[in-house]
């Protein structure tokens, strides 16, 4: 029996597509920009890391190539079949259980936006359960502005068009995106749900952790740890 795709999320095109709707193919070609660096500016080096959804490894490999000790997790078996650098786990973050802790639990790809409030909270208490005392939660949000409006962007040999942008109820959003590289071309349908800080402070605080800081000025990039060690 296959992974239900999850909530509000779909995606069509050449090749497998994971439960959340992501083309397999086209992630496998993407590089990471820059995210290596701003995760391992943060953290002490050769430091033990749960990456939680980590697709076909565009941030593990530049982790484990910086010296990091990762454990690769996401759902899909398509996925996590492409990693071969490090350890790998099929698993809902949900349901994961380890008898481990990490310095640096790592959720990027706007898991927190996920628009369902129980899902929500367990991906948090999941981050939550697997860090050291005195370890670091990163957390990647969508940024809003994102979505504002229909848009396409260009760069070397891929066109990206977000499409069908929707300002929803409940300060959720949803678009189409549209990715063309070379002769391939993916589509996948996006829902968001965005937080406020308060919100944000709110479901951390729920799960145990809180609020550092942002590493970016555009707020996107969220530094938490638990609540013992934060104060």
């Amino acid at each position: 029996m296959g992974i239900p795709n999850r909530v509000g999320q779909g995606g069509t095109g050449p090749g497998a597509i994971s439960p959340d709707g992501s083309p397999i193919e086209l992630y496998e070609r993407a590089e990471a920009r820059g995210e290596d660096q701003l995760i391992n500016a943060v953290i002490p080096p050769r430091s033990s890391i749960l990456e939680l959804g980590c697709g076909t490894g565009r941030i593990t490999r530049p982790l484990v190539a910086l010296g990091h000790r990762v454990l690769a997790v996401d759902e899909s078996p398509d996925m996590i079949s492409r990693i071969t650098e490090t350890e790998t786990l099929c698993s809902t973050i949900e349901d994961l259980r380890l008898d481990r802790r990490f310095d640096l639990v790592l959720m990027i790809s706007y898991l927190i936006n996920v628009p369902d409030n129980e899902a929500r909270r367990g991906l948090l208490d999941t981050c939550a359960r697997h860090v050291n005392p005195d370890g670091t939660v990163l957390l990647q949000q969508h940024d809003r502005r994102s979505f504002a409006q229909n848009a396409v962007l260009e760069r070397e040999n891929h066109r990206l068009v977000i499409s069908d942008v929707q300002q929803l109820s409940g300060d959720r959003q949803s678009a189409t995106m549209t990715h063309t590289v070379g002769e391939d071309t993916w589509s996948q349908y996006i829902l968001v749900q965005n937080l406020t800080e308060q919100q944000l402070t709110a479901e951390l605080r729920a799960a145990g952790l809180e609020l550092v800081d942002y590493l970016t000025p555009d707020q996107t990039w969220i530094r938490a740890r638990p609540r013992a060690a934060a104060t």
